[in-house]
């Protein structure tokens, strides 16, 4: 059914999620799974030469710690996992990678790092179920979407909506 699996990967709890979701179905359906991080640009304008260099090491650091991140993982469960990292926008990227590279399905966490941004802009899970041409697993964290009571408690069946009511 899905033989390549491609999770977009930010080291945020979403994306980990994520990646644990396509190992298992990875495992269950003897499948390839490869994830991808896209960075951000390098600063537009920048102050200086030293900003720019600041930026790039930045980067290659945080993706050799979701680099070791998704090692871990791999050798834990015994499967080989590539990771990739491209520059540019999360959610463009992603499509086309998927696309070019011939992947069956793309395993992306309901929530990762954009926050605010993504609040405000379109979140880059939205981007990508609505742009991909491959089915997508969008995959929520516990708690994600459950209405909450004014008290911060999740909110149970009111009395009068339960059967035999």
């Amino acid at each position: 059914m899905y033989r390549k699996i491609l999770v977009g990967y930010d080291g945020s709890e979403g994306s980990k999620l994520a990646l644990e979701h396509a190992v298992k179905l990875a495992q269950e359906l003897n499948s390839r799974v490869a994830a991808i991080w896209i960075k951000a640009s390098l600063p537009h304008y920048p102050e200086t030469v030293d900003e720019i260099e600041e930026e790039k090491e930045a980067a290659d650091e945080f993706f050799q710690k979701l680099r070791r991140y998704v090692d871990d993982v791999a050798e834990r469960v015994g499967l080989e996992i590539e990771i990739e990292c491209l520059p540019g926008n999360p959610a463009q990227l992603i499509v086309q990678y998927a696309e070019q590279q011939a992947f069956d399905l793309i395993v992306i966490g309901s929530h990762g790092h954009s926050g605010l941004w993504g609040r405000l802009l379109g979140h880059t899970t939205d981007r990508i179920s609505e742009h991909a041409h491959t089915s997508v697993l969008i995959v929520r964290g516990p708690g994600t979407g459950t209405k909450k009571e004014s008290s911060g408690r999740e909110a149970g069946p009111s009395p009068a909506n339960e059967p035999g009511s």
